[in-house]
C-alpha cells in the first residue's frame, strides 16, 4: 500500500504561462492593475477565489468575485484556441505509467475546480491512472489538510504510506499537517528556498530524482510492513 498523490500546475503541467496570461487578461477585463508574474506565482496552489484574494487584498470581496469569473472564463477561452498547449514535464507522463505498473495507488490534491479536472485528465488520458482525484470543490483549500487526507481515507492508506508531491509551499505544508512524506519540485511555481522553509522533507530536480525518492520510500514502506 503505497500512495502517490501528485499537485497538477508546476508539477505535472508546466501551466505557468497560461495561468499568468489569464490573471493579466482578467484583470484588464474588470480594469483593475495587472498583477507581475512574481505576484501571480506566490498564490498559485490555492484555490481561485483565495488566490486571488491572497494575492490583491486590497479588492472587496465583489470584485475579487468578478476577477476569479473573468480569470476562469479565459482560461476557457485559451483552451479553446487551436494552437493552445500546455505541456507535461519531461518525464512527469512516464512517471504515472510506470507508478501504475508498479501497483501504486495514484492520487490528486489540485487548487483547479472538478471541471478543471475534468478537462485535464480527458485530455492527457488520464482516467485510468488516477484511482482518486480531490480539488478545491472538495472543500477547504490548501494548506488545510483536507484534501490530502480525503485522498488517504478514500483509498484505505495511512499518512506513513503516502507522499504528496508539489511544487508549491502550499503543498509542502498540507503534507506536513497531514502527516504524510513532503516532496518538493523545484520546476514550478516556488523557489527551493521557500519549499524549505514550508518544511519540505526533500526537494527534486527531476523527474528521474523523484523515481529515486518514490523507490526509496517504497523500499522503507516494504521493511516497516515486514
Amino acid at each position: 500500500m503505497r500512495l502517490a498523490v501528485f499537485d497538477v500546475d508546476g508539477t505535472l503541467i508546466d501551466s505557468r504561462a497560461s495561468i499568468f496570461r489569464a490573471a493579466v487578461e482578467a484583470a484588464h477585463r474588470i480594469n483593475i492593475e495587472p498583477p507581475t508574474y512574481d505576484q501571480v506565482r506566490g498564490i498559485v496552489g490555492l484555490s481561485l477565489f483565495e488566490a486571488l484574494e491572497a494575492m490583491r487584498p486590497d479588492l472587496d470581496p465583489e470584485t475579487i468575485a468578478a476577477y476569479t469569473r473573468e480569470f476562469q472564463n479565459a482560461f476557457i477561452t485559451f483552451h479553446a484556441e487551436p494552437d493552445f498547449s500546455e505541456d507535461l514535464y519531461a518525464g512527469a507522463q512516464e512517471t504515472l505509467l510506470r507508478l501504475k505498473n508498479d501497483n501504486w495507488l495514484i492520487g490528486m490534491a489540485t487548487g483547479n475546480s472538478r471541471r478543471g479536472v475534468t478537462r485535464i485528465l480527458a485530455h492527457y488520458g488520464w482516467e485510468d491512472i488516477f484511482d482518486v482525484t480531490f480539488c478545491a470543490d472538495d472543500g477547504p483549500s490548501k494548506p488545510h489538510p483536507h484534501m490530502l487526507e480525503c485522498n488517504m481515507k478514500a483509498l484505505g492508506v495511512g499518512a506513513h504510506q503516502t507522499l504528496m508531491i508539489g511544487d508549491a509551499t502550499y503543498d509542502i505544508r498540507m503534507a506536513r499537517s497531514a502527516g504524510a512524506y513532503a516532496v518538493g519540485v523545484s520546476w514550478g511555481f516556488h523557489t527551493v528556498s521557500e519549499l524549505e522553509a514550508a518544511g519540505a522533507h526533500e526537494i527534486v530536480d527531476d523527474y528521474t530524482a523523484l523515481n529515486r525518492t518514490l523507490d526509496q520510500f517504497s523500499s522503507e514502506v516494504l521493511k516497516a510492513s515486514l
